[in-house]
């Protein structure tokens, strides 16, 4: 069964990575905001000091051979195999669909209940992925010659070793005043 939510975004079938279960038992999500404990300047841009965490997924499912038409050994398997290739993928839950996940963990549990089928629970986390850019810098020499004043303006450079100067230890002797030599009268 597929529907539209409000973003009006088709969702296909609950799945993880393309894997649908033959039961859904829940399903747990986590958008957290990492906010500063640090004072923060009246009028400063909030932004600067939170920043968004990876979501965090919890699905509880369960596979039936009878329904999946894969045995349910072969089916954990094929989970596990997911997990091991460290790629991310897509989950379709009820309410969205989460992209860059990875399997953080998948615990199994056989009881009197599940004996014949395969119940999984499945830790997800979002992986945040970024766009790097390079920028070329050009060598110190180009970038003299193009200032106006390198000597005032230029980065430092490493000028080697060098022996310390002796200083002046004498006080430097007293001004005096240009008015000295003239006398009221």
């Amino acid at each position: 069964m597929s529907w539209i939510n409000s973003n009006a975004e088709f969702l296909p079938r609950r799945n993880v990575g393309g894997w649908v279960a033959s039961v859904t038992i829940s399903e747990s999500a986590s958008d957290d905001l990492e906010i500063t404990q640090h004072p923060v300047q009246d009028g400063a841009a909030i932004t600067d000091h939170a920043y968004k965490k990876p979501v965090m997924l919890s699905i509880e499912v369960q596979y039936s051979d009878n329904l999946t038409g894969v045995p349910i050994d072969e089916q954990y398997r094929r989970l596990l195999r997911l997990q091991n290739t460290r790629e991310p993928l897509d989950v379709v839950t009820g309410k969205r669909i989460y992209r860059n996940m990875l399997i953080k963990s998948i615990s199994e549990t056989t009881d009197k209940t599940t004996d014949k089928v395969l119940s999984i629970k499945m830790d997800l986390q979002e992986i945040i992925l970024v766009a790097v850019s390079t920028v070329k810098i050009p060598a110190s020499s180009q970038k003299k010659a193009a200032q106006k004043e390198p000597k005032r303006t230029g980065q430092t450079e490493n000028g080697g070793a060098r022996k310390g100067e002796p200083t002046n230890t004498t006080a430097p002797a007293k001004p005096q005043s240009r008015l000295a030599g003239f006398v009221r009268g």
